[in-house]
């Protein structure tokens, strides 16, 4: 366990080290210098973020960036962001349709050999064939399967969500007390139903509106939450602490906690190993990188951004826990060896679903997170009401 994480650490200092040679092509030379706001939510693990930004600006003094940490949910990122202004926006995936319709941001002419996985380029490209995208993928992320492994020996096959379901004791973000949460709980009942209905949501995010369908697709679950099999939590850090402390065999969480989780569990007497596993589909998330539409900076705005979101950025923050954005990342040899677990989080990503990328999803967010939490928690049947109300949210 101590050579695997002592390899890790070995990686990033490698990685800092050839990121501050690629940087070269960045350096830029300026007769006055300039500040850019990025605009951000704060960082869930590490410091790997703030790691590429400080080397940033050890290398263009004329150029800094400084971050504008902005503590607010998922549900109101565009008022926190918009409200104090900001060069450069860090934008959850499912806010970047709200940010274009209103005229915040301004399409980017992407230059580096991204590679870009194909369902992250998708949800931030601009809808006219100009190869233009509104933000540039920073990291992404999809939901995955943890589970505990007490005897190497053992066969170990993949398992699916709906077996897990049926008889193991699991834990995830199934509950919800506010906007804190809310999203969370979103995901994780879409992942839920799609593990028993493919179709309920398509490859271009487009929901099902059949009544029937989510009733069928939603039902396994209220059946499992009312036995007792699924404990529910709030957060990511409340599931992997139920997942610790209760001994589970199964949790669902991000990747970008598999670092931390695997080296704390491997400490523990009864557990060989953690493993990470694909959902049935996963549902898509990450981060990515825009520029504010009336900022006087674009032109380092633009240089700024293809640093932290070019292949070398995408390798060290692999270290850290993310989910690289594009594939030359993934084909590293050297973080192949580092982060072997990063296949599977690849292979994830290229068969998730984006949720509803349209400018209205926080209000379908929030009708489809009342009637679900009511029929799931409460036992109160879907009606047809909850496809009119998606249906309008969604228009």
């Amino acid at each position: 366990m101590a050579e695997l994480y002592s390899r890790r650490s070995f990686m990033v200092g490698v990685l800092s080290a050839g990121l501050l040679s690629s940087a070269a092509g960045y350096l830029l030379t300026r007769r006055e210098p300039v500040t850019l706001t990025l605009a951000t939510g704060t960082e869930p693990t590490g410091g790997g973020r703030n790691l590429l930004i400080n080397l940033w600006n050890n290398l263009n003094p004329d150029i800094r960036i400084v971050p504008r940490l902005v503590n607010s949910t998922t549900q109101d990122q565009y008022a926190g962001f918009t409200e104090g202004g900001a060069d450069i926006y860090n934008l959850d995936v499912i806010h970047i349709p709200r940010f274009a319709a209103a005229g915040r941001i301004t399409p980017i002419e992407p230059r580096n050999a991204l590679s870009l996985l194909g369902p992250v380029r998708k949800v931030c490209q601009v809808d006219d064939d100009s190869g233009r995208l509104w933000a540039v993928p920073f990291n992404s992320d999809v939901g995955m399967l943890f589970r505990r492994i007490t005897d190497k020996s053992l066969p170990d096959s993949e398992p699916e969500l709906r077996d897990v379901l049926s008889r193991e004791r699991f834990v995830g973000q199934l509950d919800t007390t506010g906007p804190l949460t809310d999203e969370a709980f979103v995901i994780n009942v879409l992942e839920h139903a799609l593990a028993q209905d493919p179709l309920i949501l398509d490859p271009e995010g487009v929901l099902s509106t059949s009544l029937t369908q989510w009733q069928g697709a939603l039902k396994p679950l209220a059946e499992a939450l009312r036995s007792g099999r699924v404990l529910t939590r709030t957060t990511e850090a409340a599931t992997i602490q139920a997942f610790e402390e209760e001994n589970l065999s199964y949790m669902r969480n991000w990747p970008v906690w598999f670092p931390g989780v695997d080296r704390a569990e491997r400490a523990e007497p009864g557990t060989a190993a953690i493993r990470l596993s694909r959902l049935p589909i996963g549902v898509l998330g990450g981060q990515s990188l825009a520029i504010d539409s009336d900022t006087p900076h674009r032109g380092a705005a633009e240089e700024v951004i293809r640093f932290l979101t070019d292949t070398p950025a995408q390798k060290l923050l692999a270290t850290y826990g993310f989910a690289p954005t594009g594939r030359d990342a993934y084909f590293d040899e050297q973080l192949k060896e580092a982060e072997p677990h990063l296949g599977m989080v690849r292979n994830a990503i290229e068969e998730a679903r984006p949720r509803p990328m349209k400018p209205g999803y926080l209000d379908f967010s929030q009708r489809f997170k009342e009637h679900t939490y009511a029929y799931l928690h409460r036992g109160e049947q879907l009606t047809q009401r909850f496809v009119r109300d998606i249906q309008e949210a969604l228009k």
